[in-house]
C-alpha cells in the first residue's frame, strides 16, 4: 500500500492522482444527493450545520439532474464543430463530461503508475526524460482507450423526444365517461404498454358512451382536448351515410 500511494504521487502519475481524487469527491456527492442522505441530522444546536448539508446534498441533487445536460451529443447542437467532431472521433462524445472526463483521469491514472513501474525497471531511474515520455504516451493511449469504455454508455443517456399530443391522432381510444359532447369526456388510448387517461371531445352529442370504441381524429389546441369520432362511422359507406342524412 506504501508503495502504490508513493507511485501516485511522484510525477507524472500525481497530475491524474489529483484529477481522479477531484472526479471521486465530485461523484461522492453526486451520491449523496441521489440517496438523499441526511448528512447532519436534526437538532436545534446543528441546525446551522444541517442546513449546510441539505444545500450541498441539493446541489449534488442536481448535478444528478444536469448529467443529461452536459451531455456532449454530437448529434445535436454541435454538429460541423472540429470539436465536437474530434471527440466523437475518441469516442468521448454521447456522454456526460464529468463521466468521460472521469474515465479518462482513471485510464490514464492505471496506465501512468503501470508504465512508471515497468518503464522504470526497465530504463532504471536515472532516465530523467522517462516522466515526460510516459506522459505523453499515456495520453496518447489512455484517452483513445477511454473512449472505448465510453461507447457502450451512450444510448443510455441518448436523449429520446418525447410524443407531441398530435403523434395520437389516427388511434384509437376507449371512451370512459357516460357520455361525449363539445364540452366534456374522457377516454383511456393505450400507448405502447402503458395506458393514457386523455380528454375528449365529440361535436356530435350522443353518438358516444361509456365503453365505446373512438377514433382520434385532431387534436383541438383550443379546447386542450382530442376531437374523436365514433370508430362505427368509419366503416359506413357513402351510400349508408347518404341514407342516415335522408329524413325517415
Amino acid at each position: 500500500m506504501n508503495d502504490l500511494l508513493e507511485a501516485s504521487v511522484r510525477f507524472p502519475t500525481v497530475i491524474f492522482t489529483i484529477g481522479l481524487g477531484i472526479c471521486l469527491v465530485y461523484w461522492l456527492f453526486v451520491l449523496l444527493g441521489a440517496l438523499d442522505i441526511d448528512l447532519l441530522g436534526g437538532g436545534d444546536a446543528a441546525g446551522a450545520a444541517k442546513g449546510v448539508g441539505d444545500a450541498l446534498a441539493g446541489g449534488a441533487k442536481g448535478g444528478v439532474e444536469g448529467l443529461k445536460g452536459l451531455s456532449l451529443d454530437a448529434d445535436a447542437d454541435l454538429d460541423g464543430d472540429a470539436d465536437a467532431g474530434f471527440l466523437k472521433a475518441l469516442g468521448l462524445a454521447g456522454v456526460p463530461l464529468t463521466i468521460s472526463v472521469s474515465l479518462v483521469m482513471l485510464v490514464c491514472w492505471i496506465a501512468s503508475l503501470l508504465a512508471m513501474h515497468h518503464a522504470g525497471r526497465a530504463v532504471g531511474d536515472l532516465a530523467g526524460w522517462l516522466p515526460a515520455v510516459v506522459l505523453l504516451a499515456v495520453i496518447i493511449v489512455g484517452v483513445p482507450l477511454a473512449g472505448q469504455l465510453c461507447r457502450p454508455l451512450a444510448p443510455v443517456f441518448k436523449i429520446k423526444p418525447g410524443k407531441s399530443n398530435r403523434d395520437y391522432v389516427g388511434h384509437t381510444c376507449t371512451i370512459t365517461t357516460g357520455h361525449v359532447d363539445d364540452g366534456f369526456g374522457q377516454a383511456t388510448i393505450e400507448d405502447g404498454g402503458t395506458v393514457l387517461v386523455i380528454p375528449v371531445r365529440c361535436d356530435r352529442p350522443g353518438v358516444l358512451g361509456r365503453g365505446h370504441k373512438a377514433l382520434v381524429v385532431d387534436f383541438d389546441e383550443a379546447r386542450a382536448a382530442y376531437v374523436v369520432e365514433p370508430t362505427t362511422d368509419m366503416l359506413l359507406t357513402p351510400a349508408d351515410r347518404a341514407g342516415e342524412a335522408r329524413p325517415g
